[in-house]
């Protein structure tokens, strides 16, 4: 069974970014959100989307892998909630799911999670800025 982050190939990446988009898709429908557009920005140790509202909002979604567990993930979350309290710093910050989790469990059985921040640091708390991540 192949692992669900494995990207050593340029097939396996590609195969690994169509996989994740469906896990974002899924994530996406947890959060009482009216997204309108979805962009791919990164693969790291998280592939990460940009998400922009209609409220031009824009909020950041990670796909994680296996290779952090649950605590960590909400560990990390709690430390940019509280670097968001000082006035000299605009950090993304965890956004509740439905159910109330800040770390959404995906499944496939392979430790896939998945996390939402909002952030002003895209929009500058104003409208959300789009452009060309490479």
């Amino acid at each position: 069974m192949m692992n669900f982050f494995q990207f050593d190939t340029d097939e396996n990446r590609q195969s690994l970014l169509v996989r994740a988009g469906r896990v974002a898709l899924l994530s996406l429908l947890n959060f009482d959100l009216e997204w309108e557009k979805i962009q791919f920005i990164q693969l790291s140790d998280a592939i990460t989307y940009k998400i922009g509202t209609s409220s031009k909002e824009c909020f950041l979604l990670r796909i994680h892998s296996d290779r952090l567990g649950k605590e960590e993930i909400r560990s990390e979350l709690a430390l940019l909630q509280a670097l968001n309290k000082s006035d000299d710093l605009t950090v993304p910050e965890g956004q509740v799911s439905r159910d109330g989790s800040y770390v959404l469990e995906m499944g496939y059985g392979r430790g896939i999670s998945a996390t939402m921040c909002h952030d002003d640091a895209l929009g500058g708390g104003r409208s959300c800025k789009w452009e060309l991540y490479g």
